[in-house]
């Protein structure tokens, strides 16, 4: 690999390119510190978190209506005899909403993709 840097040369011969008497002042560069460091993690965060939903909204809403069904539909003891609890975790709900979405879109992709 070769580099090259290119040397600018001043017209007629003049040393300075006609900047001799000019002065030039740095304008003071203020930073936001520890606000502006929060202010990126927040920005980072929604990002994330705008990432995460694209990723897994749909899941995210089928756990959500099982999650809130769930007594309704299924007694303690199928609960405790499921999960170990009187109620289905949300998280084990959103696993296997996710894990069933995966299933889906693997077995019937044209159901299942965008249109």
């Amino acid at each position: 690999m070769t580099l090259a840097e290119p040397e600018i040369m001043p017209p007629d011969g003049a040393d300075d390119f006609g900047f001799s008497g000019v002065r030039v002042r740095v304008a003071h560069v203020r930073s936001l510190g520890l606000v502006g460091a929060l202010l990126a993690l927040l920005t980072m965060g929604a990002a994330l978190g705008v990432g995460l939903l694209m990723l897994f909204g749909r899941s995210l809403l089928a756990a959500l209506a099982a999650y809130l069904l769930w007594p309704f539909v299924f007694s303690p003891a199928f609960s405790q005899w499921m999960f170990g609890a009187d109620r289905a975790p949300f998280w084990k709900l959103f696993l296997l909403m996710v894990l069933a979405g995966a299933l889906a879109k693997m077995l019937l992709p044209r159901s299942w993709s965008r249109k």
